[in-house]
């Protein structure tokens, strides 16, 4: 990570997955949090981590449990669900290659990588792509951002991005970032969790208020 006494802002670090529900609810507030403080913070955006490499297919149990959270979100958020995705057969929820794509993303066209997180989400929970597929990866960003599929492919499969993700987990993991979507606001001294999981518009921005209100006035 850069220095840190290089920022002229705090840094409001995202952390999210593009597979996790809760995030994809809370998809809408985080774009009036990002409006609200655009000129008042620098945001980073890392992958969390939700279930990478994972091998185990879902089994009735596993969708039973996935499909009550997701009617929780869209009658918290109002975000629309695509539930034939519940009649796929051996489904492997494997995270890593959606958070690989956001990563490789920011580094072929940094200023979409909010924007390809969303497209997944949109393609993943709306539309019931299979998300976990490099082809359908690869569509994606020609479709939406112009690049051609060939080239992320190759961007995408370097050890390079495998290794950019895996900091990505690192990262999350050392902010002790055990729930998704969370939210962190820091500078060159200190960390503030504003939150761990889902919260509406309201409360994040008074958590950010706080934390900005805290590192303008150290005790």
């Amino acid at each position: 990570m850069e220095d840190l006494n290089l920022w002229e802002k705090p840094q409001l670090v995202y952390v999210l997955d593009p597979m996790c529900s809760w995030c994809y609810g809370f998809a809408p507030v985080l774009k009036r949090v990002l409006e609200e403080y655009k000129d008042k913070v620098e945001v980073k955006f890392v992958m969390g981590g939700l279930r990478p490499g994972t091998t185990a297919v879902m089994d009735d149990e596993a969708k039973t449990t996935m499909q009550q959270h997701w009617q929780d979100v869209e009658t918290v958020t109002g975000q629309p669900f695509d539930y034939s995705f519940f009649d796929r057969e051996a489904f492997v929820y494997d995270t890593a290659p959606a958070s690989r794509a956001v990563v490789t993303m920011r580094y072929v066209q940094p200023e979409a990588e909010l924007a390809m997180a969303e497209e997944l989400q949109q393609a993943f929970y709306a539309k019931n792509q299979d998300i976990t597929s490099p082809a359908v990866l690869a569509t994606i960003a020609s479709a939406v951002f112009g690049i051609e599929e060939e080239a992320f492919l190759e961007k995408y499969n370097s050890e390079e991005m495998e290794e950019k993700t895996k900091q990505d987990f690192l990262i999350a993991r050392h902010l002790q970032a055990t729930a998704f979507p969370s939210l962190y606001l820091l500078n060159a001294d200190k960390v503030y969790l504003l939150f761990r999981g889902y919260r509406m518009y309201e409360a994040v921005k008074a958590r950010i208020e706080e934390a900005i209100y805290m590192l303008n006035h150290p005790q």
